[in-house]
């Protein structure tokens, strides 16, 4: 079987890595494997060299004519005057590109026989794209437009396409959704993302953090649906009332760093907090760890637990 994985960008993220996991494990299956991404900006995650990796910048393509510049214009003055729109002009825009770029990819490959676009942000780029062989994989709770045209919008997404969901509580909440949006999707399954633990263990070893305190440690982007100010702040509650003798590792960068920063030094713990940056690889990290902490709001299917699982990381050893 010949299959695409489709997914907006590839810089450092849950979803990203996901998509490089769910490109790898069709390779490792014995499929054909195709991973197609659309933005190249602060793209450090890769699959291995079983998997074949294209980069559609659709946007750029848009671009490079002078009735393409003018219609992306013309697409962000009309979501000036209608709340939340852009998406809907910039698919009609973007999604003939892709179809072009797409027919040419299969005329060197061979057509293709599944094809996979994570999440609700990577659809919304193509949401006028009919194909039977089109998977939506819905990888976290639907996205509200705060606007009267929310239904509207839904509609157009999600009304008779396939969709699949990584974990049965996103199943439930779509299907809910749904409901409330007259939504009829032609298909709705929930299949969850793969883990390749072999690779994980394999990851984990590959070196040795030059970290000498015990820790704790959180792998994540620096947003807030991540809630890493609370853990924060509880890990400052800890070091202060229950002397706590861990320090605190955060993996990861995102808009909120400065912040986390400033909490940091109001709360009089900077020696105590070690940020690492987003890493390509942070499974030693949370394999030499004593906890593995998480403080999500929200999540689909947390891969970063089952991950830490997976590198045996200490505190859930315990747990478990």
């Amino acid at each position: 079987m010949r299959v695409a994985v489709i997914v907006k960008n590839l810089t450092m993220g849950g979803m990203q890595r996901a998509a490089v996991n769910l490109s790898e494990t069709f390779a490792n299956e014995g499929h054909e494997a195709h991973l197609i991404y659309f933005k190249s900006k602060n793209a450090v995650l890769k699959p291995n060299n079983t998997v074949n990796l294209h980069l559609f910048d659709l946007e750029k393509s848009l671009k490079k004519t002078v009735i393409g510049v003018f219609l992306n214009i013309l697409a962000k003055f009309l979501n000036g005057l209608i709340r939340y729109s852009y998406f809907l002009w910039q698919g009609i825009l973007l999604t003939p590109i892709f179809k072009y770029k797409l027919k040419k990819l299969e005329k060197q490959y061979g057509k293709f026989d599944l094809i996979i676009i994570r999440g609700q942000g990577t659809f919304e780029m193509l949401w006028p794209l009919h194909d039977e062989r089109l998977v939506i994989q819905q990888v976290n709770i639907l996205r509200h437009y705060k606007t009267i045209l929310h239904n509207f919008y839904m509609q157009k997404l999600f009304d008779k396409k396939n969709v699949m969901c990584n974990a049965q509580s996103i199943y439930e909440e779509i299907l809910t959704g749904f409901e409330k949006n007259n939504i009829v999707p032609k298909s709705l399954n929930v299949i969850p993302s793969p883990i390749n633990s072999k690779l994980i263990q394999e990851k984990a070893l590959e070196y040795s953090p030059q970290y000498t305190q015990k820790y704790l440690v959180n792998v994540g982007r620096f947003s807030n649906a991540k809630n890493i100010s609370l853990l924060i702040e509880a890990f400052a509650y800890a070091k202060k009332h229950l002397h706590l003798e861990h320090n605190l590792v955060l993996i990861g960068n995102g808009e909120l760093k400065n912040d986390y920063e400033k909490q940091i030094k109001e709360l009089d713990i900077v020696d105590s907090v070690h940020f690492t940056g987003s890493l390509t690889n942070p499974y030693p990290w949370v394999k030499k760890a004593d906890l593995f902490v998480f403080t999500s709001l929200f999540e689909g299917l947390p891969n970063v637990l089952l991950e830490s699982l997976e590198c045996k990381t200490n505190g859930l050893d315990w747990l478990s």
